[in-house]
């Protein structure tokens, strides 16, 4: 009789311990405590000399389509600080806009803002928009710059003190540092292929890691290719024979123009004292066109800038695979390096 009774309430505890353990995942968390965080999209960024404006976003964080966001008006104050050299007296907001798309057409919003005499600082609001039908998801601050040559300089951008009857905060980033793009292979730059033998070289290095690259020939393009250098991020475009035709709407009025389709090669980089590494990935599709895999790439090289010319020549050296690379499975790789001469854009 003991044992049955001490059987039972053994019983018993293990039940009532197996009950308050239970993590049903059928239960959801209640975050609907969680506020909002409205932040920068980036804390820096840079631009070429002669840039006469820069565009700063500003976003809610981790913002999903089904979210719920404000529908009152949010306050935030901004200013424009440590303007160095030729910053001085030229960073101001020209304007602050958002887009919103009604019926497949994108219009152009602005937000209005409040501004001290010398443009350094002020408070813009945010408001309902009647089509969104709550605040915008985020929105752009238009910033003047000096547009010379030879403007030299930086400047800080910062927001603080939000105000909202509803649960939003300010999150970070909240400032931003802009310099002018202080690198001589930074901006635009043109190459045009003269024969099949230029693309069938220029091809043994970026086929590998492109596979629809890898898959055309010398009447296939057009012979142009563009090298895009900006803040920290690079890309070429090499531009196809084949056609398409794009058709935009904006503000109300589509357009429709013909444009040669292009191969895009995007990377990281870094350039300094005649060395450029560039660094990327490119998604591996299947014959059924599913994503697959991943190629993560490193690509060294040398550059020379001639300015009296206006040209970069980029000797690539190696390209290699970052996740299975082995000394002597290189892309690419050729010692005495294969050139392109680029001309400015």
């Amino acid at each position: 009789m003991k044992k049955h009774l001490y059987t039972l309430a053994t019983t018993l505890i293990l039940t009532a311990f197996v009950s308050c353990a239970d993590n049903s995942l059928d239960e959801k968390p209640n975050d609907n405590n969680f506020p909002l965080q409205l932040l920068l999209d980036a804390e820096e960024g840079a631009d070429l000399a002669d840039a006469e404006d820069y565009s700063i976003e500003v976003k809610f964080a981790d913002y999903l389509p089904d979210a719920a966001l404000p529908e009152s008006n949010i306050t935030i104050d901004y200013t424009i600080t440590d303007l160095e050299e030729d910053m001085a007296d030229h960073v101001t907001i020209d304007k602050i806009i958002y887009e919103v798309e009604v019926d497949d057409c994108t219009y152009e919003r602005e937000i209005p803002f409040t501004a001290s005499n010398d443009g350094l600082s002020g408070t813009i609001t945010l408001s309902r928009d009647e089509d969104l039908k709550f605040v915008p998801t985020s929105f752009e601050v238009i910033l003047t710059l000096p547009g010379e040559d030879e403007t030299k300089g930086s400047f800080k951008f910062e927001l603080s003190n939000l105000k909202s009857s509803e649960r939003v905060i300010l999150g970070s980033p909240n400032v931003f540092e802009y310099e002018v793009l202080d690198n001589d292979a930074a901006g635009e730059w043109e190459l045009e292929f003269n024969n099949e033998e230029e693309f069938e070289a220029f091809k043994s290095i970026f086929g590998p890691l492109n596979p629809e690259l890898q898959g055309i020939n010398f009447e296939d393009i057009t012979g142009k290719v563009k090298a895009e250098f900006e803040f920290e991020e690079m890309k070429f475009e090499i531009e196809l024979a084949e056609e398409e035709e794009i058709t935009t709407c904006e503000n109300g009025e589509s357009e429709t123009e013909t444009e040669n389709k292009v191969i895009e090669i995007e990377a990281e980089y870094e350039a300094e004292d005649g060395e450029l590494s560039l660094e990327g990935s490119h998604v591996i599709v299947n014959d059924e066109g599913v994503e697959e895999d991943e190629l993560d790439f490193i690509i060294d090289s040398e550059y020379e800038i001639n300015e009296a010319e206006e040209t970069i020549t980029i000797h690539f050296l190696k390209v290699v695979d970052e996740d299975y690379f082995k000394e002597g499975e290189e892309l690419f790789s050729n010692g005495d390096g294969v050139s392109f001469t680029f001309t400015k854009d």
